[in-house]
């Protein structure tokens, strides 16, 4: 027996090797595939009104969905879905009530999985933290690549927050609300889920915190989005914050973007109380 062991050793050493070269990249890879941006879902290739008109040719019109002389969804006899849209008239009131007439035009799709794709309902971190698990295991990390971009250390505290709004703006100023990165808002939503996890901790009783918890919510009955949000006891029942929700807002939402970071840790800690 011990002239066997003796004799496969190194075979055992080199799979041993080999599991070790395998294995290790594993996680690297997981962190690649959360912060890569996933692909848009199929778009449709926009048409006149009467390119659109040309492709019903021979088709009966509106065998998916119709709206007489408003707008039809066809699916011709190619296995491609076209929506034409017919022009509309309507008052503009800016010129006097006179009559203003919006051109139609089409949609043309592959396929009705790809108009199905288009049109189902999506949540508002699918592209940008596709899974809020591996998102709850990176924060350090993540944290650390905000301090990297911004080339300052953050103490965690409400003043540091000033910092990371002055990022945001120049952010603004080279990015429409369609641009959003998801590395730089995932790197924001983890500093600022941290500060608001800390602050919140150290209003709680002894031996309570704030934590970050993963919830699966649904979406559209089918699918399924990991949120990470911050979980906390207060006045006996569990309450609980999306501090993502407060990055979309001053980073996606047309009404709020510019606002400070600082105005809505305020206001995310007063809704905590």
């Amino acid at each position: 027996m011990l002239f066997k062991a003796y004799r496969f050793s190194p075979l055992i050493c080199f799979i041993f090797s080999l599991l070790i070269t395998i294995l290790i990249p594993i996680r690297p890879i997981a962190i690649a595939q959360q912060l890569k941006p996933k692909a848009m879902p199929a778009t449709s290739r926009r048409l006149t009104f009467a390119e659109a008109q040309k492709l019903l040719t021979n088709e009966k019109e509106g065998n998916l969905d119709k709206q007489s002389g408003r707008f039809t969804r066809t699916r011709l006899r190619d296995g491609r879905v076209l929506e034409l849209f017919y022009p509309l008239t309507t008052t503009n009131r800016a010129r006097g009530g006179k009559p203003l007439t919006v051109p139609g035009y089409g949609l043309l799709y592959e396929s009705e999985a790809a108009l199905k794709e288009t049109i189902r309902p999506r949540h508002a971190l699918e592209d940008l933290i596709p899974d809020g698990r591996f998102f709850v295991a990176d924060v350090p990390m993540l944290v650390a690549k905000l301090e990297k971009r911004l080339h300052a250390k953050l103490d965690y505290s409400r003043a540091s927050l000033r910092r990371v709004d002055s990022f945001i703006a120049g952010y603004h100023g080279s990015h429409t609300t369609a641009q959003t990165d998801p590395h730089v808002f995932q790197e924001l939503t983890a500093y600022y889920g941290e500060v608001l996890r800390r602050a919140l901790s150290a209003r709680l009783p002894s031996g309570l915190n704030a934590e970050w918890k993963v919830r699966d919510e649904k979406v559209g009955g089918v699918r399924t989005q990991a949120e990470p949000n911050l979980i906390f006891i207060a006045t006996g029942r569990a309450k609980e914050i999306k501090p993502w929700s407060s990055i979309l807002m001053v980073l996606a939402d047309e009404d709020n973007r510019g606002a400070g970071l600082t105005k809505l840790f305020d206001a995310d800690l007063k809704a905590a109380q």
